[in-house]
């Protein structure tokens, strides 16, 4: 009910709001965004029957959110590969508690499907005879993984280390053939620009208790699934995994499974850290996605042995029904941008051209398809067109002015440009707008200039 209520009562996120405008291009034009953007394109095909149904026959985006539910009440199918009842009890409440869980199987977002992936691929690897099943299944989970989210190259690359050190030959062997497929698309993936990821940069600090308190049952909770959780509560979280860790690290030695996870989890995130070093991927409240049901499941096994574990673990489970709770609980009223983009839908009137700038570009060009917004849309500046998905502060240059010159021309003695771009860009229009007409503002925040021209 908790998830079903989230569906419907929270704003969406620019990358929910990516998915939904992509998984509705044709799979030729997906492939040119994409490579203009940061992801592989697995998420948005598996994706796209959904919003084109969801929209067809409801017009609505609920059935965006089908997949990634579906794919988090999978992750409760993991209690099986447990041994004992206590072991799997201890996975099923961790996993329905837990925060991060809980928030992104009501996302239109690829990291859900991610988490089914990489747990899938590290019980299949680490676990069982290596039956040609298995194998086949290793290389198909490897492939898939590869395709829905970049965060699966350390996830892959993680299982296949461990797999070869703990003399699971086939199954490294099948990693790495299941990662061969991936080959194909390394140029895109390399060309895809810096600029697409620059907004991930957090400081150390943030970064890493984030992630250590997401694993204690709390976490970095991003905007827009609430305010912050209080910081005891993080903290108790970052202290509960370190008491974890140490208390794993003293009984891996004489337990091979719970040796072959921490292996696992510790590789993933050694990998993620160094590669940070050079380009920005570690981002709490979405790295540790990847592996936190790897995490659930091998805390919950190593209960079995360790009566300080057993109580770590709940105090976990604690820990994060109270957070779970705290951002439910939390408001979530629309943005002002979500408000002005409504009223921007119930002023428009035939000719009005709107140029809209930044993040506020890609909103209004899917409420444009949509046919939700009657008016002509232009990307101020113009290269925000080039990749709706992602956006850096910049200047406006000639070519842009003259597109917004050439708007006010051509508009009659009742036509209206109206502008949705962040404050700055005020400066660079008002040589374009002096003397001509009357600018009015309708609204504005510290992000966002919502404004409306006229000729007289």
């Amino acid at each position: 009910m908790a998830r079903l209520w989230l569906i419907g009562h929270r704003p969406l996120w620019f990358d929910e709001l990516f998915t939904l405008w992509a998984s509705r291009l044709p799979l030729s034009h997906l492939f040119a965004v994409l490579a203009n953007d940061s992801g592989p394109p697995l998420w948005y095909v598996l994706e796209k029957p959904f919003v084109l149904a969801g929209e067809r026959l409801f017009s609505s985006d609920a059935l965006a959110r089908v997949l990634p539910f579906a794919a988090t009440l999978s992750l409760f199918a993991g209690a099986l590969t447990l041994p004992t009842r206590a072991a799997k009890l201890r996975y099923v409440l961790l996993t329905a508690v837990s925060p991060l869980i809980l928030l992104y199987s009501a996302e239109a977002r690829a990291y859900a499907l991610l988490s089914v992936l990489c747990f899938a691929l590290f019980l299949l690897a680490a676990e069982g005879k290596e039956t040609p099943g298995r194998l086949a299944g290793i290389a198909l989970v490897s492939a898939a993984a590869l395709y829905t989210h970049y965060l699966a190259l350390f996830a892959v690359g993680a299982v296949g280390v461990v797999a070869a050190t703990e003399k699971r030959t086939r199954s490294a062997l099948a990693v790495v053939a299941g990662a061969l497929p991936f080959l194909l698309w390394t140029p895109v993936m390399a060309a895809q620009p810096r600029d697409a990821v620059a907004w991930m940069h957090e400081p150390a600090f943030e970064l890493v208790t984030g992630i250590l308190s997401s694993h204690g049952g709390a976490g970095d909770i991003p905007h827009p699934f609430g305010p912050p959780l209080p910081f005891v509560l993080v903290l108790i979280g970052t202290g509960l995994t370190l008491l974890l860790a140490a208390a794993l690290a003293r009984v891996w030695r004489d337990d091979p499974e719970t040796r072959r996870a921490s292996a696992f989890l510790v590789l993933f995130f050694g990998g993620v850290l160094v590669a940070s070093l050079a380009r920005p991927v570690a981002f709490a409240g979405r790295t540790e996605m990847a592996v936190l049901p790897v995490w659930l499941w091998t805390i919950a096994r190593a209960g079995d042995r360790n009566r300080a574990i057993r109580a770590a673990s709940l105090a976990v489970a604690l820990a994060s029904s109270l957070s779970t709770v705290l951002l439910l609980a939390a408001p979530r009223p629309p943005s002002v941008e979500a408000r002005a983009l409504e009223h921007l839908e119930d002023i428009a009137r035939p000719g009005d051209v709107l140029f809209a700038g930044a993040h506020f570009y890609l909103p209004a060009r899917l409420a444009v398809d949509r046919g939700r917004l009657a008016m002509t849309l232009h990307a101020f500046p113009l290269e925000q067109a080039a990749h709706p998905g992602w956006s850096v502060p910049t200047r406006a240059g000639a070519e842009d002015l003259a597109a917004v010159a050439g708007a006010l021309d051509r508009a009659g003695p009742a036509g209206r440009v109206l502008f949705q771009v962040p404050p700055s860009y005020r400066a660079a229009l008002r040589p374009v707008l002096a003397g001509r007409g009357v600018m009015r503002r309708l609204a504005e925040s510290p992000q966002m200039l919502l404004a409306v021209w006229t000729p007289d």
